[in-house]
């Protein structure tokens, strides 16, 4: 399959590109951003948003322009929180995509050889790729409804939900992905060392 080769040579060459130990340092970086964009990011000004009434959540379940305008005059006094939570959106899906992104090429590295096997981090790793897109486009519609309010067009609404509703259709087989990589990775990586103490002489 050809075609299959060809979508996965790019993730190849990113888990080839950096040693197993610079990938374990990549991870870890992404991790605490990962992590301090959410702790120290979204959740204070999240409350501060949420002052007005409303959460960006509300503004992305909303399917009508009349909901979404009346979250739009709630957001007034707000707007500046507004922008800076989608500034650090933009951080968690840089964040997210290369902490997933190495710990893939870490399972990568460790299932070498296992020509099947080996097709689970490459999966995870399109799967990241088309979820941080689809967030990234649910980013930007949000930013062209909020930043145009008097005169946005009306379709935004529209691709908004359905890039909300096909991000977290993608996430949820994303999530088990990893943690099957992973598991694979560590599962084979014993059993290897388990069966070359059982093979060394006595």
């Amino acid at each position: 399959m050809q075609w299959l080769d060809a979508l996965v040579r790019p993730f190849e060459r990113y888990a080839d590109a950096l040693s197993a130990q610079n990938h374990a340092i990549v991870a870890f970086v992404s991790f605490c951003i990962f992590v301090g964009v959410i702790a120290l990011g979204f959740v204070p000004v999240t409350r501060r948003i949420e002052t007005s009434g409303y959460s960006t959540a509300d503004l992305q379940a909303a399917t009508t322009r009349e909901e979404v305008d009346t979250i739009l005059q709630g957001f007034e006094p707000v707007i500046e929180s507004v922008m800076l939570l989608s500034i650090l959106d933009y951080v968690f899906i840089v964040a997210g995509f290369f902490l997933f992104f190495s710990l893939h090429s870490l399972s990568l590295k460790a299932l070498v050889g296992h020509d099947r096997l080996v097709l689970i981090p490459k999966i995870g790793m399109a799967l990241t790729v088309v979820s941080r897109l689809l967030d990234s486009l649910e980013n930007l519609w949000v930013i062209l409804i909020y930043t145009n309010p008097d005169d946005y067009a009306t379709i935004l609404i529209s691709l908004m939900n359905n890039s909300e509703a096909l991000k977290w259709m993608v996430v949820s087989v994303e999530y088990p992905m990893l943690g099957i990589s992973i598991a694979v990775a560590l599962l084979t990586r014993f059993t290897s060392l388990f069966d070359g103490r059982a093979k060394s002489p006595q």
